[in-house]
């Protein structure tokens, strides 16, 4: 899982690379690429049905207060987007399953989903007798000093999704395969 992008990223690797390219190479070039890109295919639709079910949904409210601010609210589960890079020149290609970003806006969960993924800690502003007895211990008390209080631990769904998805990567790609077999036997 990428730790900037929140995107599953999936490939090929050691002794399975070596059985899908060699089966790739009876194919040809064109039968290949529309094989890989069928495998990927599936596969993220696969992963995707998967981050939904595993995604945490939160309140159902269609705004939510969000620093001081009346925003609509965005769910995980409705931002779950999938990429399939193409093939080239007999290489094995990439898919990515992820959230999609809108930079600059509270549309997507982005701004949030750090927090959901890996935990983060509550915190609250200081009572006046807590705020003295930060100062008094030598710590320094600013504008905006903040107590913690507690921590919510993180779903990590999207590492439980890829570790439920992983595994299904190479037999989903070698049944790709043998679909594009049966269809080049039928043409010929």
């Amino acid at each position: 899982m990428s730790s900037n992008k929140f995107t599953l990223l999936c490939e090929v690797s050691g002794r399975d690379i070596d059985a899908i390219n060699a089966r790739l190479k009876d194919l040809g070039r064109d039968g290949a690429a529309r094989a890989m890109k069928s495998g990927f295919r599936k596969w993220t639709t696969f992963a995707k049905k998967l981050m939904v079910a595993n995604a945490p949904y939160g309140r159902s409210n269609a705004s939510e207060l969000v620093r001081g601010q009346q925003r609509i609210n965005v769910h995980i589960r409705n931002n779950v987007a999938t990429k399939v890079k193409g093939f080239s020149k007999g290489r094995v290609v990439w898919a990515a399953v992820g959230i999609k970003e809108k930079r600059g806006t509270y549309d997507t969960p982005h701004w949030y989903l750090r927090w959901v993924e890996f935990g983060h800690a509550l915190k609250r502003k200081p009572t006046t007798n807590e705020a003295m007895l930060m100062k008094s211990r030598g710590e320094i008390i600013r504008k905006n000093t903040t107590v913690k209080y507690g921590h919510v631990k993180g779903s990590h769904f999207m590492q439980r999704t890829m570790n439920m998805a992983e595994m299904r990567l190479v037999p989903m790609m070698h049944e790709a395969i043998d679909k594009e077999i049966d269809k080049e036997i039928g043409r010929g």
